[in-house]
């Protein structure tokens, strides 16, 4: 058991993660609740656009589609699970999300741009990025629930390191600083932690 406790860098543990990927939720725990979806668009050929989902404790991938510059196709796909899921609002990441935000005004969404660079609500976070995985890493202690079967997400989620800063601010390492560390871009990660850009 020393493995899951060698890394003081690690953002969220893998106690944490275990924890959720062994919940089972019931329909009822969270029907009630507000549906969110996060997208995360790909930067990179081998990155993937990530669409999470995520009501109240529960949380389910809805998409991972290989990188694809046609922004209006993939804001037809985003506006077809919006629909199909009743979602109360949608959150995509500006790093190349902003053609997919302007296609989705044309047909009339109001989709909302998030920047990870940021200004944060929380002081104690370095920027948004690391304020939303803040809430994200609380989600998850207070009974957040993740697919079992989800690798990806499960690999994002125990991948993730911060960065030591001397005013003690949260930063966490970039997806450029993860991919030198040999592990991928953690765009599913980034998707759900988007869900919790804003209160809905």
């Amino acid at each position: 058991t020393l493995s899951k406790t060698s890394n003081p860098h690690k953002f969220i543990s893998e106690t944490d993660a275990d924890n959720a990927r062994a919940r089972h939720l019931r329909k009822e725990q969270y029907n009630f609740a507000p549906v969110i979806i996060g997208v995360d668009p790909a930067w990179t050929g081998a990155d993937k656009l990530e669409i999470m989902l995520r009501q109240g404790l529960y949380s389910k991938s809805l998409r991972s589609i290989s990188r694809n510059d046609n922004d209006v196709h993939i804001a037809n796909i985003i506006a077809q699970l919006e629909d199909e899921y009743q979602a109360d609002a949608v959150f995509i990441d500006a790093g190349y999300g902003t053609g997919i935000k302007s296609a989705g005004d044309v047909m009339g969404r109001a989709w909302r741009i998030i920047w990870f660079s940021g200004k944060p609500i929380d002081p104690g976070y370095f920027n948004k990025r690391a304020e939303i995985w803040g809430s994200l890493k609380r989600w998850l202690k207070e009974g957040g629930a993740i697919d079992p079967n989800d690798t990806e997400l499960y690999q994002d989620l125990i991948g993730l390191e911060t960065v030591p800063r001397l005013d003690g601010k949260a930063l966490l390492e970039s997806k450029e600083d993860m991919k030198a560390r040999g592990l991928p871009s953690p765009n599913k990660g980034d998707a759900l932690a988007l869900t919790f850009s804003e209160p809905v």
